[in-house]
């Protein structure tokens, strides 16, 4: 993960190297099958994700049951960022529909991150 692609995520644009180097040095790369849930709406929020290969849809269900696709994601693309600043709930579904290789934040590491950051926090 390269500190450019770090830096693609608006709440980590103005990271300066040595930041985005530490960020970086937190994240969990995942190696994910095609077909593979990586969350449910309604699972806890515990982690934002960014994919450096792959293809990932992210979709809601309607009252029937019918699944709406929101958004079709690719290299490049971040998701989920919004559970690592508030921690709750999921509120779509994010499967993987081509193999996929995803660099994983969790929420706790970047808790800890700004902790140790602080200025970061402030940005």
């Amino acid at each position: 993960m390269t500190l450019d692609a770090i830096r693609s995520v608006p709440l980590f644009a103005s990271l300066d190297d040595e930041a985005a180097n530490d960020l970086r040095n937190l994240l969990r790369i995942r190696d994910v099958p095609s077909g593979a849930p990586l969350f449910r709406a309604g699972d806890q929020g515990d982690a934002m994700y960014l994919i450096e290969s792959g293809r990932v849809r992210i979709t809601i269900s309607d009252d029937d049951q019918k699944e709406i696709v929101l958004a079709e994601l690719a290299q490049g693309d971040f998701f989920g960022e919004m559970a690592i600043i508030d921690g709750k709930q999921r509120s779509a579904n994010a499967t993987v529909t081509e193999e996929a290789r995803l660099a994983v934040l969790s929420r706790e590491n970047f808790l800890g991150f700004i902790h140790d950051n602080p200025k970061v926090a402030l940005e």
